[in-house]
């Protein structure tokens, strides 16, 4: 699809979609634009626009290089580790408490 030179929030949230993979949501592109964190914008009568040479900036900066390793993730999906611990502390009151009653 060809797009024209400057583009609304939604048309860049579709060209993120089709040329980068990147699903970004018309709405999230408003928040990064009010945050100072998206896709460099230029306004006209007001109204906020898109240049595709711009967004492929910022889509390249938030792709990393491909690399072999995973990279840790600060929040566990599964979260065993604490699971795990939190049951050995609730094991551990039990055993404190039945030794306290005999």
């Amino acid at each position: 699809m060809k797009y024209p030179k400057l583009l609304r929030r939604w048309e860049a949230s579709q060209y993120l979609q089709e040329l980068h993979g990147l699903r970004c949501a018309p709405a999230s592109l408003a928040k990064k634009a009010c945050l100072g964190i998206g896709p460099k914008i230029c306004f006209v009568n007001g109204i906020p626009f898109y240049r595709p040479s711009e967004l492929d900036v910022w889509a390249k900066a938030l792709i990393s290089k491909p690399t072999p390793h995973a990279r840790k993730d600060a929040y566990h999906r599964n979260r065993s580790a604490s699971r795990q611990a939190r049951q050995a502390r609730q094991q551990q009151a039990r055993t404190e408490q039945e030794f306290a009653a005999t």
